[in-house]
């Protein structure tokens, strides 16, 4: 079986020839993928579209890279995967720069918020609450963040987000009551679900944009063609392109800007991964972190 884990941090062992921006000792976090940052898109700045890319801990459809759940990992193309961790951030502060804050940013950044703006965050799951803490560096007057978990929704709500609670009320209506009738400016769709997606959409005012970061749960689906035509609406998803926000979002964290271990609700051994799959799997943890 394949080793699991694309989030990780550590401490360079031994580094190759070919790598020039690290040297044993040093601490980094990796992004989720690898990226070899000298192809054509690479060179355009999109990483998430590397000709060479690889996945960690996702089997061999992936690229078959083993994950970071164990004592050591191999990093292929560091120097344009790895990035230092500034000295005096913990590691619980630099991990998520890997994966769901730049996830989170990335969504933000093409939901195309504006100051005094009303965004709508479908999904408060990790990713969907780092969407809601990085959408309020753009300068949005509300922030409404859909759910059906209290224990996620009062995350939110520290966060900056107004909950909606998806189990009690029409999570589109409760938009459009709470803004005349007009809808959200944006929103950024946090989870997949094809029903989100679809709420992600239709609570989006005339001119608008969704921006899309959840992992699709299906290959194809109906699309309203007619309404967002009709509408002026902007569809943007994808990937995240992590590599060009790793540095930024570090520098952002270790300025006080950006918290996001507010969102681990459990710290577990390694060898406690089984039982911490399992809490999460049960929605009994937000985000748990697991520690040699």
């Amino acid at each position: 079986g394949a080793v699991l884990g694309h989030e990780f941090v550590g401490v360079v062992e031994d580094v190759g020839k070919e790598v020039n921006r690290f040297r044993p000792g040093d601490r980094v976090v990796s992004s989720f993928f690898t990226a070899c940052g000298h192809c054509a898109l690479c060179r355009k700045g999109w990483f998430n579209q590397c000709v060479d890319k690889g996945t960690f801990g996702h089997g061999e459809y992936f690229g078959g890279l083993g994950g970071g759940q164990a004592e050591y990992v191999v990093v292929p193309n560091a120097d344009s995967t790895m990035e230092p961790i500034p000295e005096g951030m913990d590691d619980e502060q630099a991990i998520f720069v890997g994966d769901i804050l730049s996830t989170g940013f990335f969504g933000a950044e093409r939901a195309e918020i504006k100051p005094g703006d009303v965004v709508a965050v479908v999904g408060a799951g990790p990713v969907g609450l780092l969407a809601t803490m990085c959408a309020q560096l753009f300068g949005p007057a509300r922030t409404y963040v859909v759910d059906m978990v209290d224990a996620r929704l009062e995350i939110a709500q520290e966060l900056g987000g107004i909950p909606i609670n998806a189990k009690h009320t029409h999570p589109v209506q409760a938009i459009e009551n709470a803004t005349g009738g007009i809808g959200a400016d944006s929103s950024i769709e946090c989870v997949g679900l094809l029903s989100a997606v679809d709420t992600a959409i239709h609570c989006v005012r005339g001119g608008g944009t969704i921006s899309m970061v959840g992992v699709p749960s299906a290959v194809q689906g109906d699309f309203p063609y007619l309404r967002m035509w009709l509408k002026s609406l902007t569809f943007r998803a994808g990937w995240c392109n992590v590599q060009m926000y790793m540095r930024p979002l570090l520098e952002l964290i270790a300025a006080g800007k950006l918290h996001p271990e507010k969102i681990i609700s459990h710290r577990m051994k390694l060898d406690q991964a089984e039982e911490a799959y399992k809490i999460f799997d049960a929605r009994e943890a937000t985000k748990i972190v697991l520690r040699p």
